[in-house]
């Protein structure tokens, strides 16, 4: 037998982010790119000069360009309404409650809201956003 004891040795600490701090730092980063995606949703979808003075007034005006157009305007309310819905699921993780129906219809409604302008980029955001929501309610926890 050795007459010194080991001592264990230290276990190396490493330097653990709490989960709840990942989670407040996830809702902060994901409400600031709706906000972001929403004012840009509100700058595209809410004044037809901008961005038909960029594109449409320097081109001929032609299908592929509206395509374009309300590709880019249905992608931006997408875009807005998922992170909406990311920052908002995160923050009621965080505080241990679910979320609730009115608050799902209410990002919904804001959504439909910005497409008021153009019946083809409603009629398609509609169609995305109900996919969305079905699938969000597929993959909820029960």
């Amino acid at each position: 037998m050795p007459k010194f004891k080991k001592e264990p040795k230290k276990k190396s600490k490493l330097k653990r982010i709490p989960e709840e701090k990942l989670i407040l730092k996830s809702v902060k980063i994901s409400a600031i790119l709706a906000g972001v995606f929403l004012v840009l949703s509100l700058f595209f979808n809410g004044t037809e000069w901008f961005f038909e003075g960029i594109i449409i007034n320097y081109v001929k005006r032609e299908i592929y360009w509206e395509i374009l157009d309300n590709t880019i305007k249905v992608s931006i309310i997408i875009l807005g309404f998922l992170f909406m819905m990311i920052s908002l699921g995160n923050y009621k993780e965080l505080t241990g409650k679910p979320v609730k129906l009115k608050e799902i219809l209410f990002l919904f409604g804001l959504s439909l809201v910005q497409t008021i302008r153009s019946l083809i980029v409603f009629i398609f955001t509609l169609i995305v956003l109900l996919i969305l929501i079905f699938y969000l309610y597929l993959i909820q926890e029960g």
